[in-house]
């Protein structure tokens, strides 16, 4: 079983990606979605959250506020590592297990939706490293229309994230999506003949 970590920036269409190769059939561990789990009701960050950020933090339902976080943890850096070393231990904890399961049930490939991974430093804890990509402004304007968020935030977002020249440099694939939905299909469909798991 090969494992393959895809990741890129925020506004990138790495989730198109995903969920194409959802579609097709392939297993996705998101792990953004293990962190927002972390990160509800009776999650296992918010006991950390509580004790390293506060109760003003917790809304009244018992999960994390992620609108007053994200403010904060971009708008200050120190807080964000914080976050992350609360959280990110656990999602990696997690992966290994996944990883193991599945390997048990016979899968050609398993892939991981990452986002931070190289801001984690784990993408040699996958046999392949797929990074989508798109310019900058192209990214930003998919973000405002699709989220609506302050573009200042928008811009703080993306500046703490890692830039795309590294991660295409530390990619073992790149895939562009500069263009149309059905072209970021077809890189997929040919990236995916290259490994021989289409």
């Amino acid at each position: 079983m090969i494992t393959i970590a895809v990741t890129g920036g925020i506004g990138s269409g790495k989730t198109e990606v995903t969920n194409y190769l959802i579609s097709k059939g392939f297993t996705v561990v998101d792990a953004d979605k293990m962190s927002r789990e972390m990160t509800s009701a009776g999650g296992k960050a918010i006991p950390f959250i509580i004790e390293n950020f506060g109760q003003s933090f917790i809304l009244e339902d018992g999960s994390m506020d992620r609108a007053a976080m994200r403010d904060l943890v971009f708008k200050h850096p120190e807080k964000k590592k914080l976050l992350e070393e609360g959280t990110t231990k656990v999602v990696l904890e997690d992966i290994e297990a996944i990883k193991k399961e599945r390997e048990a049930c016979n899968d050609k490939a398993l892939f991981f939706d990452i986002p931070l991974l190289f801001e984690t430093g784990t993408e040699d804890d996958y046999d392949a490293v797929w990074v989508v990509t798109a310019d900058y402004d192209i990214r930003r304007n998919r973000v405002m229309a699709r989220d609506g968020i302050d573009p200042y935030i928008i811009d703080l977002i993306m500046d703490s994230q890692d830039g795309e020249e590294k991660k295409v440099k530390l990619a073992d694939q790149v895939i562009y999506n500069n263009g149309t939905l059905e072209e970021l299909r077809q890189a997929v469909d040919s990236t995916l003949k290259s490994y021989g798991i289409e």
